[in-house]
């Protein structure tokens, strides 16, 4: 058995490292085939959820609990957790064979529930700061890059107590970076912004 347990360990991080390095294309989640969005998350945590290590939204019925065990990360964590602590267990003899599988089996399963909750918990966070941002009209930023008319910059607003970078532009003169602003309306994933009134000050 010991050699199950270091395969499913030489397997789960083969193709987790794989799915890494090729920045997560070809993804073969069958939870993740109808989810269209990306989600919009960031840094490392939207470059491993946007594809191979993508989510869809919690939902209910068969199908969303039959995408959720047959999505490819809930195996490669299974595996992993499974060939990790069979492979320990295994070489340390702390217990006899049956105990140790049962136990590998139950960490592996474990860890692959884990990973999809987690995952898409992430992903379910971002796709509420994405839908939030299209209805930021009315709210104060603070220039982080310069914005123009023919020039898309960045803006820093507040949504919901937490702090959120979007695309921005003006319609009229350029507004310089760490001035305030006005957003008056988002037209896809743009704001389009105004140099905030005097009175709001």
């Amino acid at each position: 058995m010991g050699l199950v347990y270091l395969f499913s360990l030489v397997v789960g991080l083969g193709i987790l490292l794989v799915q890494i390095v090729a920045g997560g294309k070809g993804d073969a989640d069958a939870g993740d085939a109808h989810d269209a969005s990306s989600g919009g998350g960031k840094d490392l945590a939207k470059d491993l959820s946007d594809k191979s290590l993508a989510t869809t939204p919690a939902g209910t019925g068969a199908g969303d609990i039959l995408a959720f065990f047959l999505s490819l990360r809930f195996w490669v964590f299974t595996l992993l957790g499974f060939g990790m602590s069979g492979s320990l267990l295994h070489l340390f003899a702390l217990a006899g064979p049956v105990v140790i599988f049962v136990l590998a089996a139950a960490s592996g399963l474990s860890s692959g529930l884990f990973a999809q909750l987690a995952f898409r918990f992430v992903a379910q966070g971002s796709a509420s700061t994405s839908a939030d941002v299209t209805r930021a009209g009315g709210s104060i930023g603070r220039v982080l890059v310069p914005v123009g008319k023919n020039k898309v910059g960045k803006i820093r607003i507040v949504l919901k107590g937490q702090s959120v970078d979007i695309l921005a532009r003006s319609d009229g003169e350029e507004i310089a970076r760490g001035d305030h602003v006005l957003v008056e309306d988002v037209e896809g994933d743009v704001a389009r912004v105004s140099r905030r009134p005097s009175e709001l000050a």
